[in-house]
Formats: C-alpha cells, sequence, structure tokens
C-alpha cells in the first residue's frame, strides 16, 4: 500500500530553501525487475570477477604470467558492463531521491545506500513542472500498481526538459510541484518571480504543433519558394552532430573490440576447449559495433529533398541505406509536425518530421536533427499544403 505524503516524505524547510527526502521508492510487485536486474548483472560479472580477482591474486603473490595479466585486463570492461545492470538494480530495490531548492536552484539526486549522484539541472530560469502519469480516468478506471507511479519533469527557460523524480506515487509529486510551484515563485534564479506551470500529464502537442516562422540560427537547410509551390533542400549534419553522440561511442566500442580481439588471438582464449565459442562470442559484439557504426553514419550523411507543388508532396531521402521516394497527391495528407518518434536519448525523446496521410501509417523522416529547425520545416510545409499541425483523422494499421 501506498503511504500518505506527509507521513512518508521529510520536509526541511530555511527560509526561502528547502529539501525534500522521498523515501525508497514504493514498488510492490514490480521489485522482481530489480531482482531480475541484480541476478543478471551478477551472472554477467561473476566470471569477469573471477578472472580479474586471479589476476590480482597473482600480482600480489609476485607469480604472474604475461597471458593470465593480459586476459585479466580484458575482462576488466565486461566486469563494468556487468555492474551497470547490478546497479540499476539495487537502485530499484533501494533506491531513492532528494529534491532541493536552494539559492533559487533545483537540484534532484539519486541515493543508494552511501552513494550518491546528482542530476544537472540548467543555470537558468524554471520555466515549467510536469507530473507524467496515466490518466486518472473515472472512479471505477483508475490506475493501479505501476499505473499509479508517475515522473516529475522540469522545464527551464532555452533549456531541455530535465528528470527531476521518477517511480513515485502520482499524488506524492504533484504535491512536490506545487511547493517547487511556491518556491520558484517566491525567488527564481535571477531573484525575480517565474512562471511555473503545473499539468498532470505532459502533452508534447504545445510545442510540437506550433509554428515556427523563422529559419533557426545556424540551419544550412535551403528554402526556395514559388507561386505553386516550395523546395526544401536538408544538407548532410555530420557524422558528430548530426548522430548525436552514436557515431563516438560506436568509435569506442569498435576500438575496444580490436585490442580484445588482438589479446584473444594472442592468448589463445578457447571456452571448455572450445574454440569456436570465442569466436562466436567475439564476432556476435563486432556484428553490434558493426551495427551502431552504420547507423551513425547514415544519420550523420543522409540528405533529403521535400517539395511541394500544387499541393503535391514529394520526398526523397538519401543515407548509407540507399534512397527512398515517397509522394502524396493533393487530398491524401492530414497532418504535418514535428513529433517524437520512439527514439529517446538521455532520456528525453527524439523529434523527427512527420508527415501523416489520411487514414495511413505515419511517415517520418530526419529524426534526430535540430529540433528548432525540424519544427521550422514542418511550418513551412503545412502552410504550403495548408494543413494543420494535428489530424482530425485516426492513422490506419501499421
Amino acid at each position: 500500500m501506498i503511504g500518505n505524503w506527509h507521513t512518508e516524505v521529510r520536509r526541511e524547510y530555511a527560509g526561502l530553501d528547502a529539501r525534500f527526502e522521498l523515501p525508497i521508492r514504493p514498488l510492490g510487485w514490480a521489485r522482481v525487475i530489480g531482482l531480475a536486474l541484480v541476478g543478471f548483472g551478477v551472472f554477467f560479472a561473476w566470471s569477469p570477477a573471477l578472472g580479474v580477482w586471479q589476476t590480482v591474486r597473482a600480482l600480489l603473490d609476485g607469480t604472474p604470467e604475461e597471458t593470465d595479466t593480459l586476459l585479466g585486463l580484458f575482462q576488466v570492461p565486461f566486469l563494468l558492463a556487468g555492474g551497470i545492470p547490478l546497479v540499476l538494480g539495487l537502485l530499484v530495490l533501494f533506491g531513492r531521491c532528494r529534491v532541493e531548492w536552494k539559492d533559487g536552484r533545483l537540484r534532484s539526486t539519486e541515493i543508494l545506500g552511501p552513494f550518491w549522484w546528482t542530476r544537472r539541472m540548467p543555470r537558468q530560469p524554471l520555466q515549467r513542472l510536469g507530473v507524467m502519469a496515466a490518466p486518472s480516468g473515472n472512479d471505477d478506471d483508475r490506475p493501479r500498481g505501476l499505473g499509479r507511479l508517475a515522473g516529475l519533469f522540469a522545464e527551464f527557460e532555452d533549456g531541455p526538459r530535465r528528470i527531476v523524480a521518477l517511480g513515485y506515487p502520482k499524488e506524492w509529486l504533484l504535491t512536490l510541484a506545487r511547493e517547487l510551484e511556491t518556491l520558484a515563485g517566491a525567488k527564481g534564479f535571477a531573484g525575480a518571480p517565474v512562471k511555473v506551470a503545473l499539468v498532470e500529464q505532459w502533452s508534447p502537442d504545445e510545442e510540437d504543433g506550433a509554428d515556427l516562422t523563422d529559419q533557426p540560427p545556424g540551419s544550412r537547410v535551403r528554402l526556395e519558394e514559388w507561386s505553386s509551390g516550395v523546395r526544401l533542400t536538408v544538407p548532410a549534419a555530420g557524422l558528430w552532430r548530426g548522430s548525436r553522440g552514436l557515431f563516438f561511442f560506436a568509435l569506442v566500442w569498435c576500438g575496444f573490440m580490436a585490442v580484445f580481439t588482438v589479446g584473444a588471438a594472442i592468448a589463445g582464449f578457447e571456452w571448455d576447449g572450445k574454440p569456436w565459442m570465442p569466436i562466436l562470442f567475439i564476432a556476435a559484439f563486432w556484428a553490434s559495433g558493426l551495427g551502431l557504426l552504420a547507423v551513425a553514419v547514415h544519420m550523420g550523411r543522409r540528405t533529403a529533398v521535400i517539395a511541394i507543388e500544387d499541393g503535391r508532396l514529394l520526398v526523397e531521402t538519401r543515407g548509407l541505406f540507399g534512397v527512398k521516394r515517397q509522394e502524396w497527391n493533393p487530398g491524401e495528407l492530414s497532418a504535418v509536425r514535428a513529433d517524437a518518434g520512439g527514439l529517446e536519448v538521455n532520456e528525453r525523446p527524439v523529434l523527427e518530421l512527420q508527415i501523416h496521410p489520411v487514414g495511413g501509417k505515419k511517415w517520418g523522416l530526419l529524426g534526430g536533427r535540430d529540433e528548432d529547425e525540424l519544427r521550422w520545416m514542418a511550418t513551412c510545409l503545412r502552410r504550403a499544403l495548408k494543413l494543420p499541425a494535428h489530424s482530425p483523422h485516426p492513422e490506419g494499421p501499421a
């Protein structure tokens, strides 16, 4: 059973500063997820931990062999990788959150026993708080179990949305948001009152459907307009910017695998006398790394041409995986907007340019590019096609 905010949450006030100590998350039966993560982490890290421990003992005894030392060093990354689900599982089981309003700034800290991790918040005025939760519905259809838990998010001036707290009852987070709203209104980052809009369920429609008429600074998209249509020519964003960090991650992955493969070949690594087992293991990791690298190159090198002529829309995209073309005749489209495509990076939805046919499946492209640039392109297309941002027609089957 979920307790009461006043009895479960410890609160401390000092002038216009406040600290809210939330307890261990009341997840109920969902704690089995944490147990599963802990079990997986222990299973994955057990063998590397044993190898590293044997290497350390050999070094302490002064009798290390070169191949054993090399293998022990190569198992350290796998030990760390196994520690990730282990720590996540412990956070699910025993983690709690501390939220602070101090010196006009919002802070959020995850705590696990003697360890803690503080979420970085922008040094900007707080603009809005939102509690993302399942809709309440009517009295007979209220969310139960995990559906009663929610997340508290904050938006800052000219800054991204940040997570403040996750996995707590909706009623608690709504109360916390109201208290933060009062504190932020009393004294903001610059010492002046700031507006904080409180919503029970975050809706991206307010932003994704808003017109952005001016091309964002730094955008290299070329816009051509004439009496009967427009054309948007979208150049490649580049490997670093266009892949949103995926290219760097893929390079690190493949670099590590190259070193590991060479080390395994030198050491003659095998499992239970079966040399083909490590070959399959290494090949699977190489496939993952090369796949990530291919996706990153595609995101960084893709280009697009979007043209409208007499109400007819033509989209052509080019990338590592070839050329795609799609056309829609007048009357076949119901909406155009920039919206989340299902992918998330750093717990933030990745926007894409979406074209919604009448009763058909949406067509998404250019996911991961600058959000303001995507909204500006969507505005240009909507105005040329005389379409709204949100379709009055439901999408058809996928």
